[in-house]
């Protein structure tokens, strides 16, 4: 459930603004650009971005 995980941390940095992107960086083992870019998709998709559902591959038979 890592997508959960980050789900949860994202949604507390943008419910909190002085929350600490550093220790969440730690948390979910990326960086703190990383967060920026995560918080920026949940703010602009919500929970949806975070649901990976595989590469989008075309397939011919």
């Amino acid at each position: 459930m890592k997508e959960q995980e980050r789900y949860e941390v994202i949604k507390g940095l943008v419910d909190h603004p002085y929350a600490n992107k550093a220790r969440a960086a730690l948390q979910l083992g990326c960086t703190k650009r990383h967060i920026n870019r995560m918080i920026f998709g949940y703010r602009a998709e919500g929970m949806a971005f975070f649901s990976y559902n595989g590469p989008l591959v075309k397939t011919t038979f």
